[in-house]
């Protein structure tokens, strides 16, 4: 495998094994969301991350299902 098809499983590993908690009708709970943008961060330039993770956490605030309180 080439680095960016090995980097792609392991993002697209990493989403499906935690990915539940962004989708989960209990996924309302703050801390759980930031451990779980956590475990990306990886995958990310130590000095990208504080950027990548609000990014992250802006998008899953603009694009939250509406019966969720986040």
């Amino acid at each position: 495998m080439g680095f960016f098809s090995d980097l792609n499983k392991k993002l697209s590993d990493n989403i499906y094994a935690h990915g539940h908690y962004l989708t989960d009708p209990h996924a309302d709970d703050p801390e759980k969301l930031g451990e779980t943008v956590e475990l990306l961060m990886p995958f990310v330039r130590s000095e990208s991350r504080d950027l990548v993770r609000s990014q992250i956490l802006e998008l899953i605030s603009q694009n939250k299902h509406e019966d969720l309180h986040l």
